[in-house]
């Protein structure tokens, strides 16, 4: 009898090169080796071994065999089976119509049996059903009942639910399986009336087809499973292998065995899921093979470029709790052989951890041919160093491919969608109108020049009116000059294009709809909108190497999207964005808006892409714990116990299959590094258990994991030999660029930070409103000032009669002011019942003033040279809120405030000089139709509109003593402005730090958190 067909492959040799090598030896002939088949775990291995073949034959033309990727090793690897007896198995469901089914079944639940409110939610759900189904059928060990033709197992997997004792378990899990003994009974009765098979169940029928044949009528030729069980073996797959080693020519090569650390304490792997080997001890029991007839691939011994102790230390690191008494005996000798080649890098954060990968990846191309990889879970760290590489000219190939939701055809439905669902809001709109595919038919500089004109005029600030309607409405009232006559135009164009581009989906969004109504919808506008006046839009929306595939994916969610029912348009956008995402453009763009081939000697990868691969150097990254492993769950569906009592593996079982990925990835090449970081968004990270666990037995032998040295090449890539912070500006322009007009405000800036002054008067830099900017300060100070303007002039024309005849001539007033301000709801919305309290104090205030006064003049111009030399003259500009005409001649100057009233000894020391340089003007006869005259009153109102609506405050009372604060503000105000305007003194940035507060407009450009922080060290 001949001793079972079942090898190993050990860690440390090269796995695929190995089976190459001992392949060509078997093959007696040319013929052998083409009609042989090899399975294999993953696509990309297969392709790998491709190359080994290559590099075993040395580069000689040779017939390779058929390597294909086996389906169902595991529920995270699960392609279709590419053998003949698929061809004989029903049609599975296509997974984009399940989930939407299932969504479908989902919605029907009522909330008190778990059904969601949100269609999101319930697509989210029916994704995690999926899951579970497959699980369910590839972990299903009673062959006989998925081999059975028809839909009984389904029958039988709901009398299991309805054996769940809910009586043992929590009353949410009673909830649980009341949901899922529904969905699973509306499963099984949709599949049937459509003639279809579940995926899960026709991968595994595929499988049990398939060893079924070959046990029937058994090749001549050689079939060899390789490399199977490690990321452990569903029941169905455990059946072929089986059936692989009664085949005459048949064998099952596994990688990793390690006999030496395991051998004593094989029994004990078996029942601890979390050890790497499980899955391969249970795959053996299952096949009935004893440890002892596993032989070694027969294979030349090739050079071992990983040291041979290297998986014996990794391996009784790992050891089960049993086996670890072997800890405590020190061998540093035998165990310091095995830490050659294998390093740790703990990095502050991650971005230092992607920038030292990014340099060991780079470092490891100096030498001719060799290869390198970085081996990781967490997609953040792969897109990091991904654009890390691009630095050092490196476009790496990333085995996880982008989501369609993140390549720019898949960004830019996305933003359509949402600018719509959204009323076109500013934010969305102008990100899709500025997306890179976006022209409506027309010029793209046209298209963006019109968009960039209506973003200044209309969509800064507060939010306008939905719809586009609205928009048009609001690029009107934001270019009223004779002189934009010409770019409302062109803006009114772009908006047009933009309406036409769209057609019916924002009528369709605006109510109920079916989604795939709503789908088509928006293709039909995304080829519209992408559209140039030289170009049609599907070219430009499916262009590059993601286009094809994103276009498959889109046709197979309109396909699912004709089985859901009809839905609220808010709800559409987030139902659109999960499905989206649920595709992957395996492209190689591997950093979005990039172009390049991948560089041919560096890959990013997955934990299952890396399984059989062997690099020069790797690099196992993000070594914390949830993240390598993630953090072990039962799933939503069913608590542990209950798993068990279902048939169901422990959510333990993932991580033994992930802690085999990392051993055999540590020993895939002669140099192993391992990284980490410390902390992650702030908090301190805990290092992945494996990490520990090696940590800790090399303390108890004395040794340690040596450092790499690829940080410090990461702190010094961008480090200074010196750091020189900047220092103060002081920017010092010649006097014919300096300003000959300054305001009122410009001289208590002048006197806070000149800075803030050369940045405002030469640069002529001016702060852009927030885009859906919250309606704050800034804008409530307008819309007061223009009400109180409107009604002092309607009281001062028609004179004080009541109280209730003032009422209306304010309430006019504030309503043309909100009406002054264009077509933005919110503003009315929010400040209109302010105003109205506005209206009760002014209102209360004039019935006890108005008898004083003569005449108001409100918003009036006043200009007067400030200070002069020989050849210049500062002049200087006002706007006063209010100047009074009392009946004794004399004047009052009344100045609104919005936000805080100025302290009363600012006024005194020409902190805030405004109010007594009005003053000042007003004594000089420099206001427009008002002549000169005594002020005998200065005084501020307060205008909050809260509680209390107004404060009314004085600040200086008799002419005398009004002329006394206004000529010293004035001497003050004119020697400061000679200093800057008539003299060359530097524009310092905060010569007096106390005098202003930080947070001004002028502080991100004067750079003060850089040389504030350096003199305050000093």
């Amino acid at each position: 009898m001949r001793p079972p067909p079942v090898f190993d492959i050990p860690a440390e040799r090269p796995f695929l090169d190995t089976l190459a090598a001992g392949i060509l030896t078997r093959a007696t002939d040319p013929e052998t080796l083409a009609r042989t088949t090899i399975l294999l775990p993953t696509r990309r291995s297969a392709r790998a071994l491709r190359e080994a073949f290559l590099r075993a034959g040395e580069g000689r033309a040779m017939l390779l065999p058929r390597m294909r990727a086996l389906a169902g090793l595991s529920t995270e690897d699960a392609d279709d089976l590419a053998l003949p007896a698929l061809l004989d198995l029903p049609a599975a469901v296509e997974p984009l119509v399940r989930q939407a089914v299932l969504t479908g079944f989902v919605r029907q639940r009522p909330p008190r049996h778990g059904g969601p409110a949100v269609a999101e939610q319930a697509w989210a759900l029916a994704g995690e059903l999926a899951r579970l189904f497959d699980e369910i059928a590839l972990e299903e060990r009673d062959m006989a009942l998925l081999a059975r033709p028809g839909e009984a197992f389904a029958e039988e997997w709901l009398a299991r639910l309805k054996a769940l004792v809910p009586e043992t378990h929590a009353r949410h899990w009673e909830i649980t399986l009341i949901f899922l003994r529904g969905i699973v009974a509306d499963w099984n009765a949709w599949l049937q009336e459509n003639g279809l098979i579940d995926i899960g169940v026709r991968r595994v029928r595929a499988l049990l087809a398939q060893a079924e044949a070959w046990r029937a009528d058994p090749p001549t030729h050689p079939i060899i499973a390789a490399g199977i069980g490690i990321g452990g073996t569903v029941p169905a797959a455990v059946a072929l292998l089986g059936a692989i080693l009664t085949l005459p020519h048949g064998a099952v090569v596994l990688h990793g065995i390690d006999q030496a650390s395991a051998g004593a304490v094989w029994g004990e792997i078996a029942k601890a899921p979390t050890h790497p080997f499980s899955s391969q001890v249970l795959l053996l029991d299952a096949l009935g093979i004893a440890r002892a007839d596993v032989a070694p691939w027969p294979a030349p011994d090739g050079a071992r470029k990983v040291p041979a102790r290297r998986a014996e230390l990794i391996g009784m690191a790992l050891r089960p709790p049993a086996g670890t008494a072997a800890w405590t005996r020190p061998d540093p000798i035998h165990w310091r052989d095995g830490l050659g080649g294998l390093s740790l890098l703990a990095a502050p954060e991650p971005g230092a951890e992607a920038d030292a990968i990014a340099l060991l990846l780079r470092e490891t191309l100096e030498v001719k041919g060799a290869r390198a990889a970085l081996v990781t879970p967490d997609r953040d760290l792969a897109r990091r160093v991904s654009a890390a590489l691009v630095r050092h000219g490196i476009t790496a190939d990333d085995s996880a491919g982008e989501p369609f939701g993140e390549t720019p055809a898949g960004g830019f439905l996305r933003l359509l969608v949402r600018a719509v669902a959204e009323g076109f809001a500013p934010v969305p709109l102008l990100a899709l109108a500025k997306h890179p595919l976006a022209a409506a038919g027309m010029d793209r500089f046209a298209w963006l020049s019109a968009w960039r004109a209506l973003e200044r005029a209309a969509l800064r600030g507060p939010r306008p009116a939905a719809g586009l309607d609205a928009l048009r409405e609001a690029a009107r009232a934001g270019m009223r000059r004779e002189s934009q006559v010409e770019v409302l135009a062109r803006v009114l164009g772009a908006v047009d294009a933009l309406a036409t581009a769209l057609g019916p989906l924002p009528a369709l969004m605006a109510g109920e709809a079916d989604p795939a109504a709503l789908l088509d919808a928006v293709m039909a506008a995304a080829e519209a909108l992408a559209a140039t006046d030289a170009q049609e839009g599907g070219l430009r929306l499916y262009a590059g190497a993601e286009g094809e595939p994103l276009a498959l994916h889109v046709a197979a969610m309109a396909e699912g999207f004709a089985h859901l029912p009809s839905l609220p348009p808010a709800q559409f956008p987030g139902l659109f964005e999960a499905a989206l995402a649920q595709g992957v453009a395996r492209s190689g763009r591997a950093s979005r808006g990039r172009t390049g081939a991948p560089h041919p000697r560096v890959e990013i990868l997955g934990l299952l892409e890396a399984r059989l691969l062997s690099f020069d150097r790797v690099v196992l990254g993000a070594l914390d714990e949830s993240i390598w492993p993630l953090a072990t769950d039962p799933g939503p569906w069913m608590s542990r116990p209950m798993r068990r009592e279902f048939g169901l593996p422990e959510p333990e079982a993932r991580i033994g299959r992930v802690a085999a990925d990392f051993l055999l990835t540590a020993c895939a090449a002669p140099e192993a590094v391992l990284t980490r970081s410390i902390k992650r968004g702030g908090a301190p990270t805990v290092p992945a258990r494996w990490l520990v666990r090696l940590e800790t037995f090399l303390r108890g032998q004395g040794l340690r994991l040596e450092p790499s040295e690829a940080a410090g090449w990461a702190q010094a890539l961008d480090a200074a030999p010196i750091v020189t912070p900047c220092a103060r500006p002081a920017p010092n322009p010649p006097l014919d660029a300096r300003p000959l007009v300054i305001s009122l405000s410009d001289v208590a800036t002048l006197l806070a930070d000149p800075y803030a002054l050369y940045a405002k008067r030469v640069l002529k830099l001016q702060r852009l409103d927030a885009l859906d900017a919250d309606i704050g300060g800034p804008d409530y100070g307008e819309l007061v000032h223009a009400a109180m303007a409107r009604f002092i002039r309607a009281l001062d024309a028609e004179g004080w009669t009541h109280v209730a005849r003032a009422r209306a001539l304010f309430d006019t007033a504030m309503e043309d002011a909100l009406a002054e301000h264009g077509p933005r709801p919110a503003y009315a919305a929010f400040w209109r019942p302010r105003l109205r309290r506005i209206g009760d104090f002014a209102i209360a205030e004039e019935a006890r003033a108005r008898a004083d006064i003569l005449r108001s003049h409100v918003e009036i111009d006043g200009r007067m040279v400030l200070a002069e030399s020989a050849d210049r003259a500062i002049e200087l500009t006002a706007r006063a809120d209010r100047i009074d005409v009392l009946r004794d001649g004399t004047l009052s100057v009344l100045d609104y405030k919005t936000g805080q009233l100025p302290k009363k000894t600012e006024p005194e020391n020409g902190a805030a000089p405004q109010l007594p340089l009005e003053a000042f003007m007003a004594i000089d006869g420099a206001f427009r139709g008002l002549a000169a005259g005594a002020v005998s009153l200065l005084a501020y109102w307060r205008l909050s509109g809260g509680e209390p609506p107004g404060e009314a405050g004085t600040v200086r009372q008799g002419a005398e003593a009004v002329q006394t604060l206004a000529f010293a503000n004035a001497d003050a105000a004119a020697a400061l402005v000679g200093r800057y305007l008539l003299e060359r003194r530097p524009f310092t940035a905060r010569p007096h730090p106390l005098r202003a507060a930080r947070g001004g407009e002028y502080d991100h450009l004067s750079r003060i958190a850089e040389w504030a922080g350096a003199e305050d060290g000093e």
